[in-house]
């Protein structure tokens, strides 16, 4: 499959925009240009320059970003997860993220939680940083050479420095439904007439 110009990708759990696509079931690899942008159950935001997304059995099995490469998790309508790197590996269960390996220069920012009520940002920075997830929540993060650790409490720290340099999130631009692709609509089976 070749798609060009303003491509949208719809499914329930995965959404994404790009310039154009490229897809060869000969390696199950679809490749994403210009400015893409893929959401993961809504709240996962994953974006670089150019992205290559290997599918096994219709099911989205890894995610390599290339280049400027930020995932974005939102927590709340003001804070998000941040993960930015050169490349990453993000790796997929069900469709859903359990580890990703940030590569050259790896920052992040997460959000420490006491009685359910946001109250610390701890900012993180190394040559690679590498973490697990297990029911969407950051099980354990490994920091390769030179690690850098800040932790912040968040009353009145101003927005601008919750955010990692080049973070956009593009929330508004994910489609919703699968209507706003394709307005057609499926007839039902004739075969019984």
């Amino acid at each position: 499959i070749d798609a060009w110009n303003n491509v949208k990708v719809y499914r329930s759990d995965i959404q994404a925009l790009c310039d154009s696509l490229v897809y060869s079931d000969l390696d199950s690899m679809a490749r994403l240009y210009i400015n893409p942008v893929m959401w993961n159950e809504v709240k996962h935001q994953f974006t670089s320059d150019s992205m290559q997304l290997v599918i096994k059995g219709g099911v989205l099995s890894k995610a390599n970003l290339l280049s400027n490469a930020f995932i974005a998790s939102q927590e709340d309508t003001l804070h998000y997860n941040q993960i930015k790197g050169t490349e990453m590996v993000a790796y997929f269960k069900d469709n859903d993220l359990y580890r990703y390996d940030a590569l050259g220069g790896a920052s992040m920012i997460f959000y420490l939680q006491e009685d359910g009520i946001i109250t610390m940002m701890n900012q993180k920075e190394g040559k690679i940083i590498s973490a697990r997830i297990k029911n969407r929540e950051i099980q354990r993060i490994k920091y390769i050479e030179s690690l850098k650790n800040d932790a912040y409490p968040v009353y009145n720290l101003p927005v601008e420095k919750q955010r990692l340099k080049g973070f956009n999130w593009r929330g508004d631009e994910r489609p919703k439904e699968r209507f706003e692709l394709v307005d057609r609509s499926i007839k039902g089976t004739q075969r019984k007439a």
